[in-house]
């Protein structure tokens, strides 16, 4: 039984042709390509399958190539979970500005992984998984504290985490939908876990997280989720907030380190070792450690911002400025600025204002929710690697819902075939 039709819009049917939105108009009005259907404010839709065979005709030069006969590449990657547009994002249709604040990290996990968002419920983890089972990061302290040196960095004590909860869990290998949620949950739990463990956040109040959240039942707020009261032990910040930023981190399409988690599924591997493939693309300056970067240049840059602008207008965009796909704004950055700002210094935000608004309109350069991040972080006195930290405990349910996805497709896809440039074997 065949499943709904995939459509793309005209920007994404020129991406996968490797022409010009222009030439899409063209092969329209020629009848090369016919449009399934408009929809206000989006314009016409094509069914994915045409635009293929239209890119796998020969004497077509698009930057996708030719397919091969009967077999998914990875040119071919077609999700349901994460929609990005120049300023948007959304989680299986539903816009992150509404999740944001009204659902907790755990009812999204749900979501994205595939469970309707009607059923999801706060008070447990993915498909029946409660979150008191399992390792909750109790379990795993004492294995990762005698395995690791005291100052190893957070991710590093999140790698042997989820190796730790691995061996704890009787279903490793259970390569079912929902064995792989299961196993996204117990390894999030046990990343955090590692983190309380390494005496490395903060002193605590002994008021706990639910008082540091100071969420009112009257207010329709859902307080925090299980994951955000976990890395309350690490991070000294109200839970509800630490909440909406986990909300707004859990996926992203088809990022590089959600790349490297679909590869090893792909190749057959368990889910945690697919999770562990995740992280370790995600532990990089460029990934989830260019918060840490922008906390760096931001903590000048609030000091004396005209000298920041000058350095930035005379090289390239600073850490936390410039997106590959948001060219209007970053979502996950304005939401996230909308609850730190209202508390900043005077001085704070009008540096910020002045920062964001220049390097926009000079050089286009959107502000990122890296940078939110290190505002974040800077103006809570938070542990430099702390927006790290969230957002690979937040990543973990894109991770899993991806994997998921994956299993459905052919094993092996990915296959990228290198275009030779060295010497050439001498022939006989």
């Amino acid at each position: 039984m065949s499943g709904p039709v995939a459509l793309l819009t005209t920007a994404q049917a020129a991406d996968y042709l490797g022409v010009k939105v222009q030439t899409v108009y063209a092969y329209v009005s020629r009848g090369v390509l016919t449009p399934v259907r408009r929809e206000p404010g989006v314009g016409s839709l094509f069914d994915v399958e045409e635009v293929s065979a239209l890119a796998g005709r020969p004497g077509r030069s698009g930057h996708r190539g030719s397919r091969g006969v009967g077999r998914a590449t990875s040119d071919d990657v077609r999700t349901r979970i994460t929609q990005v547009g120049p300023g948007s994002l959304a989680y299986r249709g539903h816009d992150v500005r509404d999740l944001a604040g009204s659902r907790t990290f755990e009812e999204v996990r749900d979501l994205l992984t595939g469970a309707p968002l009607a059923d999801a419920s706060g008070a447990s983890d993915v498909r029946g998984v409660r979150s008191g089972e399992g390792p909750d990061g109790r379990g795993i302290r004492s294995g990762v504290l005698a395995a690791l040196p005291a100052g190893t960095p957070s991710l590093d004590r999140m790698k042997h985490a989820v190796l730790l909860a691995a061996q704890d869990d009787l279903g490793r290998h259970d390569r079912s939908a929902e064995g792989f949620a299961a196993a996204g949950a117990r390894a999030a739990a046990a990343m955090a876990g590692s983190l309380a463990s390494s005496g490395a956040g903060p002193a605590r109040a002994s008021s706990g997280p639910s008082a540091a959240c100071g969420s009112d039942p009257s207010t329709g707020s859902p307080g925090a989720g299980a994951l955000a009261e976990a890395l309350w032990a690490y991070l000294d910040l109200p839970s509800d907030l630490l909440d909406v930023a986990l909300v707004l981190l859990a996926d992203h399409d088809l990022a590089v380190s959600t790349t490297a988690v679909r590869v090893a599924v792909s190749a057959g591997s368990d889910a945690y070792s697919a999770l562990l493939a995740g992280l370790a693309a995600a532990d990089s300056p460029l990934h989830v450690g260019a918060s840490m970067r922008a906390v760096d240049w931001l903590r000048p840059a609030l000091q004396d911002p005209r000298s920041a602008l000058d350095a930035a207008l005379t090289g390239g965009p600073p850490p936390g400025f410039g997106h590959v796909v948001y060219t209007e704004q970053d979502p996950r950055a304005q939401l996230l600025l909308e609850r730190i700002l209202p508390g900043a210094a005077l001085e704070v935000r009008a540096s910020l204002e002045l920062l964001e608004g220049e390097l926009l309109e000079r050089r286009g350069w959107v502000l990122t929710v890296d940078m939110a991040l290190a505002l974040l972080t800077l103006e809570h006195g938070l542990p430099r690697d702390a927006g790290a930290v969230i957002f690979a405990c937040a990543r973990t349910a894109g991770w899993a819902a991806h994997a998921i996805e994956e299993l459905a497709e052919p094993g092996m896809r990915f296959r990228l075939r290198g275009i030779y440039t060295g010497p050439r074997q001498a022939k006989p």
